[in-house]
């Protein structure tokens, strides 16, 4: 089983979307330390469902969250470049807010 649980803060406001009939929220959060050359972590989030619409309503940008849920992970080349590009993705079946807005 492919499990995740990380803690960060939201780097954008979350966006909202409908998509495969249902509602999709998506937000970017980084998790370490803040100016560390090797440490920042950068994962994409999505929630689905009522999750998707309690995160959309409640989360804004620097908010910091604690989001569990399964990890993919999406490699492609830069057509411009060729340079390899790697991006995560969590699929969230939890999201808890640390602290208020």
């Amino acid at each position: 089983m492919n499990h995740i649980t990380i803690a960060g803060r939201l780097e954008d406001d979350p966006v909202r979307k409908e998509a495969n009939g249902s509602v999709v929220c998506s937000f970017r959060l980084a998790s370490g330390r803040s100016g560390a050359k090797a440490g920042r972590l950068w994962i994409d989030v999505d929630t689905w469902g009522h999750l998707a619409g309690v995160c959309y309503q409640h989360l804004a940008k620097g908010r910091h969250v604690l989001v569990a849920g399964r990890l993919t992970q999406k490699q492609w080349a830069d057509p411009t470049t060729g340079e390899k590009r790697t991006r995560y993705l969590v699929t969230a079946t939890e999201v808890d807010f640390l602290e208020g807005p």
